[in-house]
């Protein structure tokens, strides 16, 4: 990932991410429906006075999620990303916020939400503490990351060896974490791993050629039929899932 500044503005700018980020119509719906579905079970298990979502983006999580709760604030640093959200979700309250330096009282939220984001984050440690900070005592996070080392990255990771492609497409805004990282960032910061949930054992796979030519390796329909087999609760085989979506307290 390229430096702080760069990553911070490239996500300020208008016609980036807004233009290419669009997981309601990508191969990978599926799994964010299936994802946001094990969130709302979470959630149900806990107090739903207030709420705070990070990085929101253009308001895929935030409309799913919003009605649950008392109070519910959702934050990205992309005033682009918010006024599509605030379009999809008129009665939610939006702020322009960093994730790594948060304007908010401590101990105010009773669940913050952090999906798809922080592995874009220049400073993730700096965006965990900060989360730490807002959240009241018993508080719930919950985030998801990038796993690197699932089977998608594992077979991009031998294509481009044997394409002679050392390129890694979106490397400059973009870090994935194996299990362990995630996890030792986490408690670092305070929190108590509650639970750990694995996500797309086998996801759909498209790979870059040298020339920047999309190559599929393993399509959506295939990975839907496999993904409906359940095999993302197989233990031990499902760390090497598409992602890791953690459940932790504040202690």
């Amino acid at each position: 990932m390229r430096e702080e500044k760069y990553v911070k503005e490239y996500f300020k700018k208008k016609g980036t991410v807004a233009k290419w980020w669009n997981p309601t119509n990508s191969d990978y719906s599926y799994l964010y429906e299936y994802e946001l579905n094990i969130i709302k079970k979470e959630i149900s298990k806990q107090n739903k006075e207030c709420a705070l979502e990070i990085s929101c983006g253009k308001g895929r999580c935030t409309k799913e999620l919003n009605y649950l709760f008392k109070e519910y604030l959702a934050t990205d640093i992309s005033k682009e990303m918010l006024s599509i959200a605030k379009k999809e979700c008129p009665n939610v309250k939006f702020k322009i916020e960093d994730a790594e330096k948060l304007s908010f009282h401590s101990e105010y939220f009773d669940i913050l939400f952090c999906i798809a984001a922080i592995v874009h984050y220049p400073n993730p440690q700096f965006a965990l503490n900060e989360f730490y900070r807002v959240l009241k005592k018993k508080g719930i996070l919950i985030l998801d990351s990038d796993n690197t080392r699932s089977i998608r990255r594992i077979v991009k990771w031998i294509y481009r060896f044997f394409e002679k492609n050392k390129s890694i497409r979106g490397s400059d805004i973009f870090s994935t974490y194996t299990r362990k990282e995630i996890i030792n960032m986490v408690k670092k910061a305070g929190f108590k791993i509650k639970k750990v949930r694995y996500i797309g054992l086998l996801s759909p796979i498209t790979c870059h050629t040298k020339n920047g030519k999309e190559k599929i390796i393993f399509n959506e329909k295939k990975a839907r039929i496999i993904h409906k087999l359940k095999i993302d609760n197989i233990p031990i085989l499902n760390r090497l899932a598409t992602y890791h979506l953690i459940i932790a307290e504040k202690i």
